[in-house]
């Protein structure tokens, strides 16, 4: 190793990151699972059930290639950060005060 080079092990990355369903988190995986069911009982046409699935497994497998925990950060951005009503009326910012 010369003088100022870090070294960098590849199982460190295989370490840290979530564990994965066909290359989606859990999360992503019981979401689409659940959203796809749910389109399925409602419209009583298993195509839906066919297609839904696949193509919105797709689209979060290419998010899962960037960042795996995208959905995790998602829910965690909308639970902390929400926009409240009245944002409008104090210039686009979220305040909380009634006045």
């Amino acid at each position: 190793m010369s003088a100022g080079s870090v070294g960098t092990n590849p199982l460190f990355l295989g370490l840290t990151r979530p564990p994965l369903l066909m290359g989606v988190s859990y999360t992503f995986a019981a979401l689409n699972g659940i959203s796809s069911l749910l389109a399925f009982v409602v419209t009583n046409n298993f195509f839906y059930l066919l297609v839904l699935l696949p193509v919105v497994h797709g689209i979060g497998w290419f998010i899962c290639l960037k960042e795996p925990r995208a959905i995790e950060l998602f829910i965690a951005r909308m639970s902390k950060c929400n926009i409240c009503r009245n944002r409008f009326y104090h210039g686009g910012t979220n305040s909380y005060d009634l006045y």
